[in-house]
């Protein structure tokens, strides 16, 4: 049995690594855990482990910042997916990124939402707390941790 491709948007990685008191935390970490266990087959793109990195950078030093970087994929388990336009080079083509602004994407929702719909044959659901931002804007159905539990 194939198990379910799941693109997570960079909410839940927040939450799980910056919010433990968040009431939604347990069921974020049940699904994590669901994605570590390799029960889920969890994708995400380089666009979010930057604006996770980013938004952490705060509140961490710099090593500790390129210890999260380097070891995101390992702590999570899971695929990171990059343009293909470019092997590993972080792009976008602005033509491709205004069409999903136009639909009322922020920038960065329309860079993860653009990587989520090169690789929408590979995936079975887009995960986010904000799912409802990305209800009908995606060729995959966008839906909340416990949706998918």
């Amino acid at each position: 049995m194939e198990r379910v491709k799941v693109f997570i948007d960079s909410d839940i990685f927040i939450r799980d690594l910056r919010y433990p008191k968040d009431q939604r935390f347990r069921e974020n970490s049940a699904f994590l855990e669901q994605v570590y266990k390799g029960k889920l087959k969890g994708l995400t793109s380089i666009y979010n482990v930057l604006e996770v990195c980013g938004i952490l950078s705060f509140n961490l030093s710099e090593e500790r910042l390129l210890e999260l970087y380097a070891g995101f994929r390992d702590k999570y388990n899971l695929q990171i997916l990059f343009p293909k336009r470019n092997g590993e080079s972080v792009c976008f083509l602005i033509s491709e990124l205004f069409l999903l602004i136009a639909k009322k994407l922020s920038f960065v929702d329309a860079l993860i939402a653009s990587m989520v719909e090169q690789n929408h044959k590979a995936l079975d659901r887009f995960i986010s707390w904000n799912a409802e931002h990305f209800k009908d804007k995606l060729s995959v159905e966008a839906i909340t941790p416990p949706e998918i539990l």
